[in-house]
């Protein structure tokens, strides 16, 4: 508390420069809490038992959110300092390895504190009226584009169709642009500016005995310090190792970050971005970006010749809100974005050299959606109905939508030897999906007391295959990497009703999610992008049985009802949650595994602020 109180003071000698912008201001933000208890019983197991769990959430403010800015006309410097909303100290109880449910498990973990301050210098610039010149936060890669949509994801990661594309990790140096009533264009001029080192990652687990088997991940800057970590967790009782691969390989370490602490890296990359703003509500931009160098540092032994080739990046995109009366409106968008790397050296597939000297490999991808709404768009919060409840549906828009994800195919093309032919030749490479395609809905408000909510995921699916074009007689012309073809599909939906009786409110609530066989054998199987492998149709149920994956589909139902009003600040509540409803297999003779398809029922009483 005493480093609370010490930020705290350093923060209120501060105010004066923020003067009636953000300013120091101390008040509890938010404050809250409850406690439950449940009894259920395990309908597959036979056992019953009791839980106990509780919640404590405290908020302390240290910082208003706002910008310090200085103005002025003609030729003058401008320069904002910003700092985010969340500028706050958190106590919260339990450790997030332990949550279970709405509530931490178990209870006697304590309370913990976050200490989260941001505040920045967002812009330095020099202004000639319309024009400026300055340095500003980012690096020169454009493109990304998210998608309006009823129901986003569990990290909203669903709504990043299109993520930015051109030279990775060039983000020092100056930006230029002119600005109008019609339009702006600005251009970042930028060098690499950034050292790579190894993340080393280790994989813990709950010993047995603990409620549920929880494994998580912590990553750390060398090896040392990783080992360190797992000679911890083992004496606490844990299970610990570095990260493996499914086949045993230990694959901790293979990945890596990078640290601005290099000025002198001799390699520039730059980036422009127009966006038309002369018609409201309609958004129109284009990208581009390049870098200049084909070397640069690329590992922690800085080795200049292992350097990236020089990309080109390209992006395009367009959105507009039309309003067809006070109340409904459409908002179609669309984007592109596409990279091509310009090559110098082999292509090895498979261990064949494909392509020997200059050519170049080009990667698009597109995106489109269509969103008919009747509410705010993009309201932060979950849509309240099981399985799309908590962090399963991040932010809502009151409306029925589908955002569409089209990869397009990869062309690598080259000049010289070209499967060992001297010439010329080519390679397209596609996916294992043709589209990706998410329909959502959102009711909001426009039923008083009830609230429903939908969202599907549908992936189109294809051969992967691979071509070959001139001069690559002696290579096959189709590879055809084995995948399950069939269309996969996922949908959660639910709903509930409030009720009110006298004093009461009575809220019977009911959620379906299913989701086909194809659809888990790909996402599994990672045919199927892992940045869309949506939370919401995780933990449909048991797979395996005797180490024998379950190969079907799956459905799992929740349902319940809430009763309040009848004490107040208590909850009563009925809640029956089913494993996989459609799981097929028994468990072997003999076999200790249990087949879970009933679920679980339980009864819970929460007392909260």
């Amino acid at each position: 508390m005493k480093k609370a109180l010490t930020v705290f003071l350093m923060l209120a000698l501060v105010g004066s420069v923020f003067a009636a912008e953000p300013v120091a201001d101390v008040n509890i933000a938010e404050f809250s809490g409850n406690a439950s208890v449940q009894w259920g019983v395990d309908l597959d197991a036979g056992k019953t038992g009791f839980k106990n769990a509780y919640q404590v959430d405290l908020k302390l403010n240290l910082l208003n959110s706002g910008s310090k800015s200085t103005t002025g006309d003609g030729v003058w410097g401008e320069l904002v300092i910003k700092t985010d909303e969340d500028s706050f100290i958190g106590w919260e109880n339990g450790n997030d390895y332990f949550m279970v449910g709405d509530a931490a498990f178990p209870s006697n973990t304590g309370m913990t504190s976050n200490l989260n301050l941001d505040a920045y210098v967002d812009v330095a610039k020099i202004h000639f009226g319309p024009a400026y010149i300055g340095i500003k936060r980012g690096d020169t890669k454009t493109g990304e584009l998210k998608m309006d949509a009823a129901i986003r994801s569990s990290d909203d990661d669903q709504a990043k169709w299109l993520t930015d594309v051109g030279p990775d990790k060039f983000s020092q140096g100056i930006v230029a642009g002119y600005a109008n009533d019609m339009f702006n264009v600005a251009v970042d001029l930028r060098s690499y500016g950034v050292d790579q080192f190894n993340i080393w990652t280790i994989v813990v687990k709950k010993n047995e005995g603990l409620a549920d088997e929880v494994k998580f991940e912590e990553k750390y800057a060398s090896k040392e310090a990783a080992q360190q970590a797992i000679d911890k967790w083992i004496g606490a009782g844990y299970t610990a190792e570095f990260k493996k691969d499914t086949d045993g390989t230990d694959v901790s370490g293979s990945s890596s970050v990078h640290n601005i602490n290099n000025q002198y890296t001799n390699a520039y990359a730059f980036a422009a971005e127009a966006e038309f703003t002369g018609v409201e509500n309609l958004s129109v931009k284009a990208g581009v970006s390049y870098n200049f160098s084909d070397k640069y540092y690329a590992d922690a032994k800085k080795d200049e010749s292992a350097g990236l080739n020089n990309v080109l990046g390209y992006s395009a995109s367009a959105g507009y809100k039309l309003a067809l009366n006070d109340t409904y409106y459409i908002r179609p968008q669309i984007g592109f974005t596409g990279s091509t790397e310009f090559l110098d050296g082999t292509i090895t597939i498979a261990g064949t050299p494909i392509l020997e000297a200059s050519g170049s490999k080009t990667s698009m991808e597109m995106a489109a959606g269509l969103l008919f709404g009747w509410g705010d768009i993009g309201v932060d919060a979950n849509a309240g109905v099981p399985f799309l409840d908590d962090d399963m549906a991040k932010k809502v828009s009151p409306g029925v939508g589908v955002v569409a994800y089209i990869p397009l195919p990869t062309i690598t093309s080259g000049s010289g030897k070209v499967g060992g032919i001297d010439g010329e030749g080519s390679m397209t490479e596609g996916s294992y999906y043709a589209a990706r395609i998410m329909p959502s809905f959102f009711s909001g408000e426009i039923v008083p007391n009830l609230t429903a909510a939908a969202y599907a995921d549908i992936g189109i699916m294809q051969k992967k295959v691979t071509s070959y074009g001139k001069d690559a007689a002696d290579l096959p012309d189709t590879k055809d990497d084995p995948a399950n073809k069939d269309m996969a599909f996922a949908v959660a939906m639910g709903a509930k009703y409030a009720i009110p009786v006298g004093e009461m409110t009575v809220t019977p609530n009911l959620g379906i999610r299913f989701a086909n066989a194809s659809y888990m054998d790909n996402i599994k199987g990672e045919n199927l992008p892992a940045e869309k492998d949506d939370a919401v149709f995780g933990g449909m149920g048991d797979q395996e049985e005797d180490g024998t994956l379950y190969d079907g589909n799956f459905m799992n139902l929740k349902a319940g009802v809430d009763v309040t009003g009848l004490i107040d600040n208590t909850t009563l509540s009925v809640i029956y949650e089913s494993h996989n409803l459609l799981n097929g297999k028994e468990a072997a003779e003999g076999s200790k595994d249990n087949i879970q398809k009933l679920g679980t029922l339980n009864f819970k009483v929460k007392i909260a602020l």
